[in-house]
């Protein structure tokens, strides 16, 4: 008995000095990463930028597009360094930075061309990059040339590439043009075996969320919806990007959208070989690997025999001012950016928490130099409680005599479209995805698992309220009273769009029902005003106003100089961990699909557990 407790003694006094060694470890690493932070920060010295005749603009994008740039998740960061998992994903460009870059070079001088290495861009929405795209034109207009370069193009890293003059592919590369598809994951036989009852209450015959839960397939009327808006999406794709490839005569609707038999065909007269399928079709222009891309960028011009310099975006970007800035003039415009799903209280990461995004409406309520207020959303919905806290105070701007703006995102959908629903003015783009004006509720119970194990409940209560839970079964009585909640709830939606849009009850009913509208649709019927991007909606807010002059400000969470300082050091420290130290086996690939689906049900929050969520609105 001694040997037995003195092995575990020395068990539990080996661990305690790993801990401790690991604890001084990383005490030691944050304070020589604070050491270098202090030594680099004094020793540098800022050289000013200048920008030489004739030079490129080399965009060479690692990362994702964003709408607003947010602080670095450290654990997340860290997760990602240690396992090989894309550190590279966490960099962010902010859309509306990369537009006013590439407006500024298309005015200067000195830049005679832009290039693009889309190698490392992450999916992004056709909103992002349709915006970007545009820029992209105006840069050529001026006369000068857009060439770009992927190792491989995806479907989205193509439709930005088809802006440009010239696409070069890397000859061992390929085209990925697939089309748009939704699909789910569907648990309905897996939560039978599992003896798990799932109480589904909704209203809205094309509010799908639940499904998944109670089916094995995709029902009828999903199919019909979605099949509508994804054919929608991808006829603006197509004739967008013969469009802008119209100089390739090469290039046609085969092309882009071949039935198999042709793809077939052509790929077999390429000898399978699909970059150079690829150049035959039209899709490209040139065949080369990215060095000698970017040597071509540097070679003289045979116009002005000139050599050509390239600057990188971001030592560029930075000395370009922004489009959000005071010059004295009294009256203001106010842009708020608000991503991700709608929860309640507060929230750290992509998310529009009722208690953050109003703060930052108060302040524009309180500022009397703001006269009109630009929402900009990007959200598939959330919390009907939360969404509804949020457009109280969209009411209060409006009280305050601020116009308000909605400009919409890739998705402004269900508590998207709740909260947009009470501005003045909604602008939409074409490929926006918004309506979804439905709402659901759910709850599973395990009582018929733990009985199945032999575990049983019992005890007494004061009323049968006391008695909800998932280890019980839910009575008729309960889930009858459950459905009247989300009837209300549903109401409640007609009720606030029809307020805010100036229609009947009746009007929306027909238009809602969870179903999901591009812009181009929402516009038919009712749901939104204009079709534009976030500048478009800014120029309107200003006429709105009536203002002539006038400031364009963001505002946006502040972070104070400690919280800045020490998330500053960590984020750059993360960067000098050798990386891949916990190999990720493929299996993992799975695994984040399926979480990608089910982690919505950990991340929602509302008081009542009522949704308005748009589950298909996201696709890129």
């Amino acid at each position: 008995m001694g040997r037995l407790f003195g092995f575990i003694k020395n068990v539990f006094v080996k661990a305690a000095k790993l801990i401790n060694f690991i604890r001084l470890l990383i005490v030691n690493v944050i304070f020589i990463a604070v050491i270098l932070f202090f030594y680099f920060s004094v020793t540098t010295e800022e050289t000013p930028i200048i920008v030489e005749n004739n030079s490129t603009l080399l965009i060479n994008f690692n990362g994702r597009l964003v709408e607003q740039k947010q602080p670095i998740d450290l654990s997340q960061a860290l997760s990602k360094q240690l396992t090989a998992s894309n550190p590279n994903t966490t960099q962010e460009y902010e859309v509306e930075q990369v537009i006013n870059t590439i407006k500024h070079a298309q005015k200067d001088d000195n830049i005679s061309a832009l290039a693009i290495n889309l190698t490392n861009l992450q999916p992004a929405s056709l909103n992002q990059l349709t915006d970007i795209g545009e820029a992209i034109s105006e840069f050529k207009d001026e006369g000068k040339s857009v060439s770009v370069y992927s190792d491989n193009y995806s479907q989205s890293q193509y439709y930005l590439a088809s802006f440009a003059d010239d696409i070069t592919l890397a000859p061992n590369g390929m085209v990925a043009l697939q089309g748009y598809a939704v699909n789910r994951l569907y648990f309905k036989d897996l939560l039978d075996s599992l003896l798990i009852t799932p109480h589904i209450f909704k209203v809205g015959t094309y509010k799908s969320f639940v499904e998944p839960f109670t089916e094995t397939s995709m029902s009828d009327y999903s199919k019909q919806a979605n099949q509508h808006w994804l054919d929608q999406i991808w006829q603006s794709y197509i004739e967008r990007v013969i469009a802008n490839r119209d100089k390739n005569p090469l290039i046609n609707i085969d092309s882009i959208n071949p039935d198999l038999a042709t793809l077939k065909k052509n790929l077999l007269n390429a000898s399978g070989d699909a970059s150079k399928y690829a150049k035959s079709v039209g899709l490209v222009d040139r065949l080369a690997y990215v060095d000698s891309f970017i040597e071509n960028l540097k070679s003289p011009q045979q116009e002005q025999n000139k050599t050509s310099h390239i600057i990188n975006y971001h030592f560029y970007s930075s000395t370009i001012p922004s489009r959000y800035q005071e010059t004295g003039v009294n009256d203001q415009v106010a842009v708020i950016h608000g991503s991700g799903e709608i929860v309640s209280g507060y929230a750290q990461g992509v998310a529009i928490s009722d208690k953050n995004f109003n703060k930052l409406i108060k302040q524009a309520i309180n500022n009397k130099r703001i006269k009109a207020v630009v929402l900009r959303l990007d959200t598939p919905g959330g919390s009907a409680f939360a969404s509804e806290n949020i457009r109280q105070q969209v009411l209060a701007l409006k009280t305050a005599n601020k116009k308000v703006i909605v400009s919409m995102g890739s998705v402004t959908a269900s508590g998207g479209y709740w909260i947009a629903s009470a501005a003045d003015k909604i602008i939409a783009s074409p490929t926006t995805l918004t309506g979804s004006i439905g709402i659901f509720g759910m709850f599973a119970t395990i009582d018929k698992s733990l009985n199945k194990i032999g575990v049983y409940q019992d005890g007494v209560s004061t009323n049968e309220l006391a008695n909800i839970g998932i280890t019980q079964p839910l009575t008729p009585e309960l889930a009858e009273i459950f459905q009247i909640g989300i009837e209300s709830g549903y109401e409640n939606f007609l009720s606030v769009v029809s307020e805010g849009r100036d229609m009947t009850k009746e009007e929306v009913d027909n238009v809602a029902q969870g179903r999901v509208w591009t812009g181009i649709d929402a516009i038919e019927n009712g749901l939104v005003d204009g079709l534009g991007n976030l500048q478009d909606a800014i120029a309107l807010a200003a006429q709105l106003a009536e203002l002539d002059k006038f400031d364009t400000v963001s505002i946006q969470p502040e972070m104070t100089p400690k919280q800045l300082f020490v998330h500053r050091v960590l984020s750059a420290s993360i960067s000098y961990l050798p990386t891949g130290i916990i190999q990720q086996p493929a299996l993992f690939s799975m695994f984040e699909k399926l979480q990608q689906q089910t982690d919505f049900m950990t991340r929602i929050n509302d008081p009542k557990n009522q949704y308005i969520y748009c589950t298909v609105c996201q696709i890129q």
